[in-house]
């Protein structure tokens, strides 16, 4: 009986259960799978509608490109903000005007010109995207100030799951089934209701203080003095990334993998089309197995087995595991034979790849660097993400029309190869 209850009071202790019971940081989840939801609904929601009125990936690599090149813009001014403004008045802010600019799209989404409709499409994710980078680096940055240090690990974890299975529900099962069923602009709508919804949880979160400030003094000079410590900001985050090799290796596994998912956006949905005949809202029915090699991952993370292992360690065994799957779909796209079920075969490692690589780089990003700039590192690497994204994706959208997708499936397996293998090189030569 003894030995029951110590042992009762040993898993009460796993910081996973501590988690569950931390109030502020499932609030905090909560409302970032809520965000999600209604982000990634509207993404795909985009896309269908570009692609079945165009079917064209050009067309499909501009709307991607639309929620890229904000990134490019504002991302790290993001970060700035995040380090020297409260995170939740933030969440609370951003999350507000996306839910305003997702009611509103739908007044003008009813265009019947391809060109018109277009133009509304690129600026509501434009603005979306541009509101978004003050968002996603706050809901990260506030994480470790939620959670004990010897819980971190688990936290990110959690956190990043929420974040993944949130991209699945919204990207892949509530997106397509509002497309199909109520058409884009209801789902542009209700994704807006989504953003409004989480205002709930993000109200009882308790408030914080920014992390760091620097008091201006009134002169004329002010606006450009501002200016100025904006840029030692910015440095400092670029000259720690660059002196870190956990820091670099993940910001480079990151961004390639994000380059990658892009890529796959504007490409898939029109090869799905054109050669295999299925629409747009039936895409995900064929990468859904993805999600049982991405649980799988996910239990390996949170299992005894992630505190054996370095995180980089996993970033570049996911990584790798990436490279694998886009074999297959390389494949698939090749071969008539292959056909959609090679398509659903090769889901499951790209899955498992993604998540054994994306939790570790990201937890990597929230641990190493000190306090008062992590903001501004996570959002250095949101930022490298859109820059690094913009040129192959409109590459992918072009070479697609132009060159047929087996030789772009072709080059994207060379590409990650070859990062993978120099991340893994290039850390090997800092130990």
């Amino acid at each position: 009986m003894k030995h029951c209850r110590k042992l009762a009071a040993s898993i009460a202790k796993q910081p996973v259960l501590v988690l569950l019971r931390n109030r502020p940081f499932i609030l905090l989840v909560a409302q970032q799978f809520v965000a999600l939801v209604a982000s990634y609904s509207v993404t795909f929601a985009s896309m269908a509608k570009v692609v079945e009125a165009t079917g064209s990936g050009l067309h499909a690599a501009f709307t991607v490109l639309s929620v890229v090149v904000p990134g490019l813009i504002f991302g790290l001014l993001g970060g700035v903000a995040v380090d020297r403004l409260s995170r939740r008045s933030l969440l609370i802010g951003t999350n507000l005007l996306r839910g305003l600019v997702a009611l509103l799209a739908p007044l003008g989404m009813g265009a019947q010109e391809v060109t018109q409709l277009l133009l509304v499409v690129l600026a509501a994710n434009f603005l979306l995207s541009v509101i978004g980078q003050f968002n996603f680096p706050a809901e990260a940055a506030l994480v470790p100030s939620l959670v004990a240090t010897e819980q971190l690990l688990a936290a990110n974890s959690i956190f990043n799951v929420s974040y993944l299975a949130a991209i699945g529900i919204g990207g892949a099962i509530w997106g397509p089934v509002a497309v199909r069923i109520l058409g884009a602009e209801w789902a542009y709508a209700i994704a807006g209701a989504l953003f409004l919804l989480t205002l709930v949880p993000l109200g009882a979160l308790p408030p914080d203080r920014p992390s760091r400030e620097r008091p201006l003094r009134r002169s004329r000079y002010a606006r450009l003095r501002h200016l100025g410590l904006v840029l030692l900001d910015v440095d400092e985050a670029l000259r720690f990334a660059a002196s870190s090799p956990k820091v670099t290796v993940a910001i480079v596994a990151l961004t390639s993998q994000t380059a990658l998912a892009l890529s796959f956006g504007s490409l898939l949905p029109v090869v799905l089309k054109a050669r295999f005949g299925v629409p747009t809202y039936n895409l995900p029915l064929y990468i859904a197995p993805a999600a049982l090699g991405a649980a799988l991952a996910g239990l390996i993370l949170i299992s005894p087995l992630a505190g054996k292992r370095s995180r980089t360690a996993f970033v570049l065994a996911g990584n790798s595991c990436i490279a694998a799957s886009l074999v297959g779909y390389t494949l698939t796209v090749s071969l008539p034979s292959a056909g959609l079920l090679g398509l659903a075969a090769s889901s499951p490692l790209l899955g498992f790849g993604f998540v054994l690589a994306y939790i570790p780089g990201k937890a990597i990003l929230q641990e190493e660097p000190p306090e008062f700039m992590r903001g501004r590192v996570i959002s250095l690497q949101l930022t490298l993400n859109n820059l690094f994204s913009v040129f192959p994706t409109m590459l992918a959208g072009w070479a697609l029309d132009a060159l047929g997708p087996t030789r772009v499936f072709g080059a994207l397996v060379l590409v990650f190869a070859v990062l993978t293998a120099w991340c893994g090189l290039w850390l090997h030569g800092r130990k």
